[in-house]
């Protein structure tokens, strides 16, 4: 609980991501909600980190509640080209068995795939949520293609 943000979220072999990569989806996704609480942070990555781990752990409504709060407010593509939000509606329509709201937010980033490195790295993810629409989310997330 006293790691930095940068420690616990975003570095490898650190925080959360330890549990998460002994497969403790819903022990990872807790271990954030208790730094959460622990420190107050706003950061919307922690909240979309819980979403993904809820969502491989199958417990996709807590999964969808988390990616929606995950979601910016107002994004301004003129300062950040990064489609984020049509990334989580994305995710939530795989999640939600919308195949039409996956392929509709996924086109968005696919658009914008050479404005962002980010978008690149993200569509595709989405792309193996497309390929393997029949499957759960974490077989789906661990069958990622170049």
């Amino acid at each position: 609980m006293k790691l930095s943000y940068e420690l616990f979220d975003q570095t490898d072999q650190s925080g959360f991501r330890v549990l998460a990569a002994q497969g403790c989806n819903s022990e990872a996704a807790d271990l954030i909600s208790e730094y959460i609480k622990a420190t107050g942070s706003t950061r919307s990555s922690l909240r979309w980190h819980i979403a993904q781990l809820r969502a491989t752990a199958g417990d996709y409504p807590t999964a969808i509640e988390f990616a929606k709060l995950s979601l910016s407010p107002a994004e301004d593509f003129s300062l950040n080209a990064l489609r984020w939000n049509d990334y989580v509606l994305a995710t939530i329509g795989y999640l939600e068995r919308d195949k039409n709201g996956l392929l509709a937010h996924r086109a968005n980033v696919e658009a914008a795939r050479t404005l962002h490195f980010g978008n690149e790295l993200n569509l595709k993810l989405l792309n193996a949520l497309v390929e393997h629409y029949d499957r759960d989310y974490k077989y789906a997330t661990s069958h990622i293609s170049d």
